[in-house]
């Protein structure tokens, strides 16, 4: 049965692979007609490489799985990282989701750990220029070298993108001025900004120039999630299949191959998780250094992200008879809440309290009026309407881009295939349904608590959207994307472990390559998309 399986393996991996000859060397010459050359050579060859190393990687993935037979743990982060980099070279810095506000708080969480200014300064103002004091009247502060405040890096990747990137990618900075970049920054804990602050940090003590500056950054933030995916598997009790379907998404891959702190959300997310699990299922008596890391991971994870709060409602899945008495358990209890709720205040009682108080909104991008609290008691039934049509309008939206659809900043040309979100979808499923030996710890009870913990906190993403983003002309809550709630996805895939579903065969592996080999796919097809813009 193993030879079998071993066998059907290989073949998956070989047919994979001459697909993607069949879909992209055949068709090389007639793409790299619309890549100018010389002016373009290096983006040509760019291409070139991708189809080869997207090909040697999934060569490699299944030389490992099914002939070496290597652990998963061992394995798993270097797919991660693996994957990672095709994410970080096929979509371009600035590409991601509000990158470039992320990038400038980043570099200005550098700037503070090197000692030197951050922000523009009554000092900077007398002798800032007409543009750097526009930039700064709408909200721009964060100081940068002159020579990172320069244009050729876009939020659509294309032929110049590349061709910068790939020209620029080992250039120096030695410039001694500052500048104001145009973005605003975004105010949160800076413990998410943290790795791609030492990225940037060390680039600029290396005098790198700007290109490389921005790849480090980047590449930090890729290795930060690694690490917390890694360590998440290995404290995950059961189902830690789960986790690394979820963490290979090529929604969450390009998130994390980017500046975006969503990365260190759904890192801090998975580690909350299965430390719970640890605690619930596999440690035998509860001490004072789990309730501080548990403490901790809240403290890191719920200020940043509030909509996440209720999540932490997992928390009370670990059973009471673990804790020396149950005195101990509700004194824990009090004391670990008490310390989420304190920093949860104090990171955000400016919005809190303007959410609060707010008798009028204003949703700038739409410049007309918005939603506020008060709607929700005067108008319940109203309210009501507009979530009711944000489900039945966007749900397909919602389930889109959480897996890999829209990548970039939204863009519909940079997408995964409907086939390709079939079977991701697939491998999701295969990842957490039980199998034959497998004991499902899980009570029907338990589920049930983790359904409402990821009802309640979906329906705190969507009203954070409807309360800050959502003008009163329309009829259902815009800005929310998938990506919101990919911190939430494990919860509820594991309410699907179930010992009334079980499927005999072990298909973990294969449905862990045809993940890697959707990611490969789609950004070759993006890598091809993008190589033919201008």
């Amino acid at each position: 049965m193993k030879r079998l399986i071993r066998t059907k393996g290989l073949w998956l991996a070989a047919g994979s692979i001459l697909l993607l000859m069949f879909l992209f060397v055949r068709t090389y010459m007639k793409t790299i007609v619309g890549i100018p050359s010389p002016e373009f050579e290096p983006v040509r060859r760019f291409y070139w490489w991708m189809i080869v190393f997207g090909c040697g990687f999934l060569a490699a993935f299944a030389f490992l799985l099914w002939i070496r037979e290597a652990v998963f743990p061992w394995l798993y982060p270097i797919v991660v990282i693996g994957l990672g980099f095709f994410y970080l070279f096929a979509l371009t810095p600035f590409s991601a989701p509000d990158e470039a506000a992320h990038f400038v708080s980043a570099y200005r969480l550098s700037s503070q750990l090197m000692g030197k200014p951050a922000v523009a300064d009554e000092a900077f103002l007398k002798h800032a220029s007409i543009q750097e004091q526009e930039r700064i009247k709408k909200g721009a502060n964060v100081l940068v070298r002159s020579g990172d405040d320069v244009p050729g890096l876009y939020k659509e990747p294309g032929q110049r993108t590349y061709n910068r990137v790939l020209t620029e990618l080992f250039s120096v900075d030695h410039s001694q001025s500052v500048t104001v970049r145009e973005e605003i920054p975004v105010n949160t804990t800076p413990v998410v900004y943290l790795p791609q602050a030492a990225g940037i940090t060390l680039a600029r003590l290396m005098h790198l120039g700007y290109i490389p500056l921005v790849y480090s950054g980047r590449l930090m933030n890729l290795l930060a999630f690694a690490a917390m995916a890694a360590v998440s598997v290995r404290l995950m009790p059961f189902k830690k299949e789960v986790l690394m379907a979820v963490s290979c998404l090529p929604m969450t891959l390009h998130l994390a191959a980017s500046y975006s702190y969503d990365a260190a959300f759904i890192g801090l997310s998975m580690l909350l998780l299965s430390w719970c699990f640890h605690l619930a299922y596999e440690k035998e008596k509860i001490r004072g250094k789990d309730l501080l890391v548990l403490t901790l991971l809240l403290v890191l994870l719920e200020p940043g992200k509030i909509v996440y709060l209720p999540a932490a409602g997992i928390c009370l899945l670990i059973p009471k008879s673990k804790f020396q008495s149950r005195r101990h358990y509700w004194i824990s209890l009090f004391c670990v809440l008490t310390v989420t709720l304190l920093s949860v205040f104090l990171v955000n009682h400016l919005i809190l309290s303007a959410w609060a108080g707010a008798t009028e909104s204003y949703v700038g991008w739409s410049e007309a009026a918005g939603y506020n609290l008060s709607d929700v008691w005067q108008r319940p039934f109203q309210v009501f309407t507009v979530y009711y049509e944000t489900l039945v309008t966007q749900y397909d939206y919602y389930l889109v881009t959480m897996l890999g659809g829209f990548l970039g900043n939204l863009d519909p040309n940079l997408t995964v295939p409907p086939v390709c979100l079939t079977l991701l979808w697939y491998a999701l499923f295969i990842s957490v349904i039980k199998r034959k030996g497998e004991e499902v710890l899980m009570t029907d009870g338990q589920k049930l608590w983790i359904l409402f913990v990821v009802f309640t906190s979906s329906v705190l993403v969507l009203t954070s959207m409807f309360l800050g983003w959502t003008p009163r002309d329309l009829t259902y809550i815009t800005g929310v994307q998938g990506r919101y709630f990919i911190p939430l996805l494990p919860l509820l895939l594991l309410t699907i472990y179930d010992r009334r579903l079980v499927i005999g065969a072990d298909l973990r592996k294969s449905a862990w390559y045809l993940e890697c080999f959707v990611s490969i796919y789609a950004l070759i097809r993006i890598c091809s998309t993008s190589c033919l813009r201008y």
